[in-house]
């Protein structure tokens, strides 16, 4: 089965935040690890249920999960044959919101 990946604004902003920190030391790498962090979520079309559910999932129906990515945290729900990605954190962001959809 494959799964359609539905962007919330935040995560979309999120992965440019991501890219403008990196390019503050270097511009060529921040456009190549960016694009192999936007691979790896490709990856998440097929099997999201192959990731563990994350810390921050509530009793709510629908859990949280979440796929690692050298030092990030790709935070994202499943829903029917839809991955919604809520949100691209660095691992080691103790306080940060996920919002609910």
């Amino acid at each position: 089965m494959s799964y359609d990946l539905i962007f919330t604004p935040r995560a979309m902003a999120d992965l440019l935040e991501i890219k403008g920190y990196i390019a503050v030391d270097n511009p060529s790498r921040a456009q190549s690890y960016v694009r192999e962090l936007w691979e790896e979520i490709q990856s998440l079309k097929s099997l999201p249920a192959r990731c563990p559910i994350a810390p921050e999932s509530s009793a709510g129906v629908h859990k949280i999960r979440h796929l690692l990515f050298g030092d990030y945290r790709i935070l994202f729900v499943v829903k029917v044959k839809n991955v919604h990605i809520l949100r691209v954190v660095h691992g080691a962001r103790v306080s940060f919101k996920v919002e609910s959809i």
